[in-house]
C-alpha cells in the first residue's frame, strides 16, 4: 500500500515537472539539492532560498557601503595623512585585506549555513579545540555585528542630522535629536527585514544601484565643477600631511582602517546562505566581486575628493563635522551638497539594514544550536515570511537599549563601536586559523568554488595581515590620548568575553555542544549532538560509497 502510494507520488511529480520548462524544472532541482546537502551539514531547510546572485550581491554591496563608507571613514586617511592616505592608504589595506576574503569564501562554498564563522570555527578547528575555537567565535560575532549595526546606523543618523544643518545653519542639534533619528531608523529597519526574503532582496537591488550610480556621478561631477581649483595628479599619490603625532610610516598603516572599515561585513552572504539559491556557489561569488567591485569603486571615488581636497585644515576643522559634506557644500553649493548627504544618508541606512539582517541570523543560526540565552524562542522562525523576526526583534531592542547610551556620552558610545571592530577581526581569522593548523582535517572537503594549489598560502598571508590588524585597530588615533580620544576596543571585547564565558562556566555548557542537527528532532541528542559526523564526506574507506561515487560531487552542489 505504502509502495503504491510513492508510486502515486512519484508519478504525479512526473507529470508536473513535464508541464514545467526546463529552466524552471533546472532551478528546482537546484533548491532540492541545496536542501539535501545543507541536511548533510545537518539542518532541516526553514527558509525560501529567494535570494539570487544578484540580490546577494547587492546585498552585500549594500553592507559595504562605499559611499556613506567613505564619507564615515575620511577620518583615517584625509585626517590622518591627507592626499596619499586617501589613495595610496585605500588601495594597499583593500587589497591587502582580498585573501582573508577569499579564504572564507572557500569555506562558505564546503559549508552554506548561516551559522557561517561560527560553524565554519568548529569544522575546521583540531577535535580538543573545535568547542573552545566556535563558542570564542560566536560570541565575537554576536559582539561585532549587533554592536556594527548600531554603529552604521548611528552615523548614518548623525549624517541626517549634518544634511540638516547644512542645509539650515541655524538648526543647533543636540544629542538626543541624533538618538530618536537613530531610534527611528532602527525600528523601519526591522520592519523591512521582518518583511519575506524576496523583498528584502529587491530593497537591496534598488539601495545597491541607487548607491553605484550616484557614487559614479558624484566622481565625474565633483572635479568638474572644482576646476581650475584642483590638486595635481603628483600630489594626490605623493602629497603627505601627517597630522597624528605618530611616525608617518605608522600613520600610514593607520589608514588601513578605512577600508578595513568600509569592506567589511561581507559575511552576511555566509549568514543568509541557507535563503539563497544556490549557496555554494552564489554565496562565495557573492563575497568576491562585491569586495573587489567596492575596492575599485572607492579608490576612484576617493581619487576624485583628493583632487577636490585643496585645503585639509579647513575641511577637518568645520563644525559641520563632516568633512564630506563641507567640501561638498563648497564644490557643489548647499543644494548640490545636501542632496549628495541625503542619498548617502539613504545608502548608509540601507547598510546598517544590511547589517541587520546579518545580526538578525547570527541570533537566530546560534539560537538553533542553543548558544545564546533563550535560544528556544530566539530560533523560531515565522511560519508568515519564513523568517526569524524573534531574532530580528532581539537585534532591534539590544540595539535601541545601545543607542540610549549616546544620550549621555558620545564617547562611551563610540568605546562600544571599537570594540566591535576588533570582536569582528578576531571571529574572522578563527576558522581561517584552524585551517592553517590542521591541515590534514579528515573532515573537510571543499565546495564547488575552491583556491586549489593556492588555498594554503592564501590562508596563511590572511592570517598574517591579520595579525598586523587587530593591534592596530585597537590604537588609539594620537599619542598620550585623554580619555575622550582613547581606543577602548580592547576594554569593550574583553568584559563581554568574560561574561560569554561566565554564561558558559555556568550554565551554557550543560546545552551548548556545538552544532548541532535539527532536521530530525525525534533523533536529535538530549543535549545538542555534533555535526561533525553528519558532514563528514562519504569515502570507500568509511564503505559509504564506491570509488566512483567519491569521486563525484553532490548533485548540485
Amino acid at each position: 500500500m505504502a509502495s503504491a502510494a510513492s508510486q502515486h507520488s512519484l508519478s504525479s511529480s512526473s507529470v508536473e515537472k513535464r508541464d514545467m520548462k526546463q529552466e524552471e524544472i533546472a532551478q528546482i532541482d537546484i533548491v532540492e539539492a541545496d536542501d539535501a546537502y545543507l541536511e548533510q551539514l545537518g539542518y532541516k531547510s526553514e527558509f525560501k532560498r529567494d535570494f539570487t546572485f544578484l540580490g546577494l550581491f547587492s546585498l552585500v554591496q549594500s553592507e559595504l557601503a562605499v559611499l556613506p563608507g567613505v564619507a564615515g571613514t575620511i577620518w583615517y586617511t584625509l585626517g590622518y595623512l591627507g592626499l596619499v592616505g586617501m589613495t595610496w592608504g585605500w588601495l594597499v589595506g583593500a587589497v591587502m585585506g582580498q585573501p582573508l576574503v577569499y579564504a572564507l569564501a572557500e569555506l562558505s562554498s564546503a559549508y552554506p549555513t548561516s551559522g557561517g564563522l561560527y560553524y565554519w570555527a568548529y569544522m575546521t578547528a583540531a577535535p580538543r579545540w573545535k568547542l573552545f575555537s566556535c563558542y570564542i567565535c560566536a560570541w565575537s560575532m554576536v559582539i561585532s555585528t549587533p554592536l556594527a549595526c548600531c554603529s552604521i546606523t548611528y552615523s548614518a543618523a548623525q549624517l541626517l542630522i549634518a544634511t540638516v544643518q547644512l542645509a539650515n545653519p541655524d538648526y543647533e542639534a543636540v544629542s538626543w535629536h541624533i538618538y530618536l533619528v537613530y531610534l527611528v531608523m532602527m525600528f523601519v529597519s526591522y520592519l523591512i527585514i521582518c518583511l519575506p526574503t524576496k523583498y528584502v532582496s529587491w530593497f537591496n537591488i534598488w539601495a545597491s544601484a541607487i548607491g553605484t550610480v550616484v557614487l559614479l556621478v558624484a566622481t565625474i561631477l565633483l572635479p568638474i565643477k572644482a576646476a581650475p581649483n584642483l590638486n595635481s595628479a603628483k600630489d594626490i599619490f605623493t602629497s603627505v600631511y601627517n597630522q597624528t603625532g605618530w611616525p608617518s610610516g605608522w600613520a600610514f598603516c593607520m589608514t588601513f582602517l578605512s577600508p578595513i572599515w568600509t569592506l567589511s561585513g561581507y559575511d552576511v552572504a555566509a549568514h543568509v546562505a541557507e535563503e539563497t539559491y544556490d549557496a555554494a556557489r552564489n554565496v562565495p561569488r557573492a563575497m568576491i566581486y562585491s569586495t573587489w567591485s567596492s575596492t575599485f569603486l572607492g579608490l576612484v571615488y576617493l581619487i576624485a575628493l583628493a583632487l577636490c581636497a585643496t585645503d585639509i585644515d579647513s575641511l577637518t576643522a568645520d563644525s559641520l563635522g563632516q568633512p564630506i559634506g563641507t567640501l561638498m557644500g563648497q564644490v557643489l553649493g548647499v543644494k548640490g551638497g545636501v542632496a549628495l548627504l541625503a542619498i548617502n544618508f539613504v545608502c548608509q541606512m540601507a547598510c546598517g539594514i544590511a547589517f541587520f539582517v546579518a545580526a538578525s541570523r547570527i541570533f537566530f543560526a546560534y539560537s538553533r544550536d542553543k548558544a545564546l540565552p533563550g535560544h528556544a524562542w530566539l530560533s523560531k522562525v515565522s511560519p508568515t515570511t519564513h523568517t526569524p523576526n524573534n531574532a530580528s526583534l532581539a537585534v532591534f531592542v539590544i540595539s535601541a537599549a545601545f543607542g540610549a547610551i549616546s544620550i549621555g556620552s558620545d564617547t562611551a558610545f563610540e568605546a562600544f563601536f571599537s570594540g566591535s571592530t576588533l570582536a569582528g577581526q578576531i571571529g574572522y581569522i578563527l576558522p581561517v586559523l584552524g585551517r592553517c593548523l590542521y591541515e590534514d582535517n579528515p573532515d573537510y572537503t571543499n565546495g564547488p568554488f575552491h583556491l586549489g594549489r593556492w588555498s594554503k598560502t592564501i590562508r596563511r598571508i590572511a592570517v598574517a595581515w591579520n595579525f598586523f590588524v587587530m593591534p592596530m585597530v585597537s590604537f588609539p588615533d594620537y599619542p598620550n590620548p585623554a580619555p575622550a580620544d582613547m581606543n577602548w576596543a580592547v576594554v569593550i571585547y574583553i568584559p563581554f568575553q568574560v561574561i560569554a564565558c561566565i554564561y558558559w562556566w555556568f550554565w551554557g555548557y550543560k546545552t551548548f555542544r556545538g552544532p548541532c542537527p535539527n532536521f530530525n528532532a525525534g533523533k536529535r541528542a538530549k543535549v545538542g549532538t555534533p555535526v561533525t559526523d553528519l558532514a563528514r564526506p562519504a569515502t570507500p574507506e568509511n564503505g559509504d560509497v564506491s570509488e566512483k561515487e567519491a569521486a563525484s560531487p553532490p548533485k548540485g552542489v
